[in-house]
C-alpha cells in the first residue's frame, strides 16, 4: 500500500458522485492507497446507498456519515483525524485525475521538492486552465492563468512555485498540515485550503502547481446546488492577513511578455471594475501613450463593434485590452481579424498575451 490517505468530503449531486468514483477507483494508485469519505450530511438516498457500496465492495475505503451539515472544512478535519497514512490527498468530487496525476504529485512530496503541491487544473468543459495555483492582485485573489488554453502559455519561463495552493485537488504530508493549524473551521467551503496553504509560504515553506501533472474540475458542481454568502469568509481572511499579502500579478505579467511587446506603444482600453489598471499595466515595463476605460459594462457582453468608434477600429498602434477575464473578448472574431496590430489582451487573472492567441 502506498503511505497516502485521500480525504473526500461528499456534498455534491448523485450523478456528479457516481461518475467521480467510477473514474478515481480505477486509478491504479488509488487502488494502491486509503480512502477516507466524508459524507457531509447529504441525506439523498442514492447518494446513501452507492456509498453503503462502496464501503462493502473496496477494503480501502472508509465512509464517515456527519449527523449535521457542517461545511468543508470540519468534514475534511475529521477525515484527516481518522487516517491512518503520513500523505494526505485532498480531492473533490468534481475533480477527474488524468493518469499518473497522483504518481507525480506524490513523488513531488516524498522528494522534498514541495511541502505542498496542486496540479493544472482543467475545465473539461472547454479545456481551458481553470487554476494553475493561486496568486494575489491589488486587494484581491484569484486562480492564476484562468481561461487559458494550456498550449498558449510557456510554463518553462515561469517558476512553479505559488503563494497558494487549491484543494480541489492538492496533497501535503499530514505532519504539516497538523503543524500549520489544520482547516480553518470558520470558513464554510470557502478559504479553508487556500489559506492553509498561505500559512505554508509564510512560514518559508514551498507551495507548487505541477504542470505537468493534469486533472479535469468541472468546478461548482457540488457547492451549485447550495447558496452561500462568502462575504464573511472573505473579511475573515483578509482581517487575518491582509498586512502581510504581496502581489504578485505583475511578475506572472512580465513573464509572458515578449521583446516585441516591449517594442511596440500601445493604446490602452480598460472595460473591467477593477481599480489601479494603469498602474499595472505601467509597472510591467509596457509602453503606453493612452489609457481609455470603459466602465459599467456586463464582462460576459462585450461587443466591441458596439462599445468602441470606427476611428478606434483603425488605430494604426496595437490596443492593450484589459478586462476581467480574456475570454470576455470572445464573440469579437470579426473586429480582431480586420485590424493589422498586435493587441494585447491582459486580465484580472494575470494572463496576458496576443489577442489572436486567445
Amino acid at each position: 500500500m502506498n503511505n497516502v490517505s485521500f480525504i473526500i468530503s461528499v456534498d455534491s449531486s448523485y450523478e456528479m458522485l457516481s461518475n467521480f468514483f467510477e473514474t478515481f477507483l480505477n486509478d491504479d494508485f488509488v487502488k494502491d492507497s486509503e480512502v477516507v469519505v466524508v459524507n457531509d450530511c447529504v441525506d439523498n438516498i442514492s447518494i446513501l446507498n452507492h456509498l453503503n457500496q462502496l464501503n462493502n465492495k473496496n477494503d480501502n475505503i472508509t465512509v464517515i456519515n456527519l449527523k449535521t451539515k457542517s461545511g468543508y472544512g470540519i468534514a475534511n478535519n475529521i477525515g484527516v483525524d481518522k487516517s491512518t497514512n503520513d500523505y494526505l490527498f485532498f480531492i473533490n468530487t468534481d475533480v477527474f485525475a488524468q493518469k499518473d496525476c497522483f504518481e507525480k504529485m506524490y513523488n513531488c512530496l516524498k522528494n522534498n521538492e514541495a511541502d505542498c503541491v496542486q496540479p493544472l487544473l482543467i475545465w473539461p468543459q472547454n479545456m481551458r486552465i481553470q487554476c494553475a495555483g493561486s496568486f494575489f492582485g491589488p486587494y484581491y485573489k484569484n486562480h492564476l492563468f484562468a481561461g487559458r488554453r494550456p498550449e498558449t502559455i510557456d510554463f518553462s519561463k515561469i517558476p512553479n512555485s505559488r503563494q497558494a495552493l487549491t484543494s480541489a485537488l492538492y496533497a501535503m504530508k499530514k505532519e504539516t498540515f497538523y503543524k500549520y493549524g489544520r482547516f480553518d473551521e470558520f470558513y464554510y467551503n470557502k478559504l479553508e485550503s487556500f489559506e492553509l496553504s498561505y500559512k505554508l509560504t509564510l512560514n518559508d515553506r514551498k507551495c507548487i502547481c505541477l504542470v505537468d501533472a493534469i486533472a479535469y474540475h468541472s468546478q461548482g458542481a457540488g457547492r451549485g446546488q447550495y447558496y452561500f454568502d462568502f462575504y464573511q469568509q472573505e473579511a475573515h481572511f483578509w482581517s487575518h492577513f491582509g498586512n502581510k499579502i504581496t502581489p504578485d500579478i505583475v511578475e506572472y505579467y512580465k513573464f509572458q511578455i515578449d521583446d516585441n511587446m516591449y517594442d511596440q506603444v500601445c493604446s490602452v482600453i480598460a472595460i473591467t471594475q477593477t481599480r489601479n489598471v494603469k498602474e499595472l499595466i505601467q509597472s510591467t515595463g509596457l509602453k503606453i501613450c493612452s489609457f481609455n476605460e470603459i466602465n459599467g459594462i456586463n464582462p460576459n457582453k462585450i461587443n466591441l463593434l458596439d462599445l468602441l468608434p470606427y476611428n478606434i477600429h483603425k488605430l494604426g498602434i496595437p490596443i492593450i485590452f484589459f478586462v476581467e477575464n480574456i475570454t470576455n473578448l470572445l464573440g469579437n472574431s470579426k473586429w480582431f481579424e480586420v485590424r493589422k496590430c498586435n493587441d494585447i489582451a491582459m486580465d484580472t487573472f494575470a494572463n496576458l498575451l496576443y489577442v489572436k492567441q486567445i
